[in-house]
């Protein structure tokens, strides 16, 4: 909720233009990596979680600008470098679960760049909107305000959150409207675009076939009974038989699921043990070789790894294949119909800077790099 009601640039950043998701990182992004074609797989990590890589906020850095210094302006009105870093910090927090760490200070530069483009597009977009005849009327606000109040955690209205973050909420509903006008304005300037064809989906299919193929894979859940440093041979030999007594508690009818949830010391048990599908190569080996040549639906035998002893009982078992065309043609048809509105918005984009007085005052981010981003 406190997402939703933020009134900032950065908070709004992408509300409007949802429908295409045109100004996210993936709008550059190559086929490969934009169509999901295997299922998703999940990495887990049995050790203890580390902390946190965005716990902390990126510090200001002294080479660079000062967040209250104007960076860009369009047709006079004003972005600021700290606006802009909220949008790189936002990206930057999304990405640190996917992208190792030493390679997010490679691409600071691009997403500076691409939330940068993203705030004076908005600018346009909505500048456009109100010169345009469209309209969104009381009852259209309303209701796409009650969808956002349903989605509010249980206990919390729109109106206290609004008021935490110290935000009015007659402003709060009037950039609502101009997010929605705007929403309106993409969809009228892409309506005319054709849905992509069976003969454009079957070639694109062809041309990146590599793309659909799926690793194999296995659904499992396990109970750890976790080592500690100050475990010793008596206290490890008597986990063991901890864990063994468990076993013997599940084969005889236990459910495995609830006795995860109060005997595992991993934070899956949480989830009833769950760590959800995973390929070959994303857990330690002696892991990997019970999880994936056990028999699904059954309790394994005891496996010891580097984290303590595991029960693990796989639930599914998925050979490496490709995806058929006919399983991804709707998925296809979607992308590349999204590709073909995102190409004409970016098209009309670009028409109305031309029409437009920008200017974008380059940062010092080969500096900024080394302090703000992650370590």
């Amino acid at each position: 909720m406190t997402t939703l009601v933020k009134k900032t640039k950065i908070a709004g950043l992408f509300a409007a233009i949802a429908v295409l998701a045109v100004f996210t990182a993936c709008s550059k992004e190559t086929p490969k990596e934009t169509v999901k074609a295997a299922p998703a797989v999940q990495t887990v990590d049995l050790a203890q979680q580390t902390p946190d890589l965005f716990e902390q906020p990126l510090k200001p850095n002294p080479l660079a600008l000062a967040a209250e210094d104007v960076v860009v302006t369009v047709d006079g009105e004003k972005i600021t470098h700290g606006e802009i870093m909220q949008g790189v910090q936002m990206n930057l927090m999304r990405l640190s679960r996917k992208v190792p760490p030493q390679q997010l200070s490679q691409m600071y530069g691009k997403i500076y760049q691409n939330v940068t483009d993203t705030l004076v597009a908005n600018i346009l977009l909505t500048k456009a909107a109100e010169k345009s005849s469209l309209t969104v009327n009381d009852a259209e606000l309303a209701k796409e305000i009650a969808t956002i109040e349903a989605d509010a955690p249980k206990g919390t209205s729109l109106k206290e959150a609004l008021a935490e973050n110290k935000i009015d909420f007659a402003e709060w509903k009037t950039d609502l409207r101009k997010q929605m006008l705007v929403r309106k304005l993409v969809e009228e300037k892409t309506a005319d675009v054709a849905v992509a064809s069976p003969a454009e989906i079957a070639k694109f299919y062809e041309e990146n076939v590599d793309s659909f193929k799926v690793p194999e894979t296995v659904t499992a859940s396990h109970i750890l009974l976790k080592f500690t440093p100050e475990d010793t041979d008596a206290t490890k030999a008597q986990k063991k038989k901890d864990i063994e007594k468990i076993r013997a508690d599940i084969l005889s009818g236990g459910d495995f699921a609830t006795i995860a949830a109060a005997k595992s010391d991993c934070p899956s048990s949480k989830q009833g043990g769950s760590l959800g599908t995973f390929a070959r190569g994303q857990m330690v080996p002696e892991f990997e070789t019970a999880a994936f040549s056990q028999e699904v639906g059954k309790v394994g035998d005891v496996v010891e790894t580097q984290f303590g002893y595991h029960l693990i009982k796989t639930t599914k078992h998925e050979q490496a294949g490709i995806r058929s065309l006919t399983e991804v043609k709707d998925q296809l048809q979607e992308y590349l119909t999204g590709k073909k509105k995102q190409d004409a918005l970016m098209a009309y984009i670009d028409d109305l800077k031309k029409k437009s007085n920008v200017e974008i005052k380059k940062p010092d981010l080969d500096s900024a790099a080394k302090t703000e981003a992650v370590k």
